[in-house]
């Protein structure tokens, strides 16, 4: 059977752009962020690491939010298991509104694979480019990994 090489060429996939948007960029960089329209669903990832961010009482800065974000939705993964030589409890929240994503939750419901809802205030609307945080209360933890998902718009 004959063959058209001009129209081979033409549908080629060396000839066609990828301007598609992955996954992974999306919840790993704001690479993928910064390609999406205004008014697209937008992806943050924000990890909590007890090796890298230690575990006394006080509020940790494990990320921060876009100027006039409108975060809608999330959850919290727990990656490792949470643990303290006490009876610590752990909240996901922004500066001013520290358990916003995730309330004050004991160290025994932050078992390894738990799954999160961050709906306790949310919607929220950011003012500024603003931190995420979590918070320590009562006991220093002594291990633990959460990953917090969180999904917002740019708002005007």
């Amino acid at each position: 059977m004959p063959q058209n090489r001009k129209f081979q060429n033409f549908i080629a996939n060396k000839f066609m752009a990828d301007d598609s948007v992955g996954a992974s960029e999306l919840i790993d960089d704001s690479v993928g962020n910064a390609a999406l329209a205004a008014g697209a669903v937008k992806h943050l990832k924000v990890t909590y690491d007890f090796d890298d961010d230690g575990g006394d009482i006080s509020s940790i800065t494990i990320g921060s939010l876009p100027d006039k974000a409108i975060v809608v939705r999330g959850h919290a993964e727990v990656e490792a298991a949470v643990e303290s030589g006490g009876n610590a409890t752990v909240a996901l929240g922004i500066v001013a509104n520290t358990d916003a994503f995730v309330a004050a939750t004991a160290k025994t419901s932050l078992g390894l694979d738990a799954v999160l809802s961050t709906s306790n205030d949310l919607p929220l609307k950011m003012a500024g480019e603003t931190p995420v945080l979590l918070t320590v209360a009562v006991a220093a933890l002594t291990a633990g990994k959460i990953n917090l998902f969180v999904e917002y718009y740019e708002g005007a």
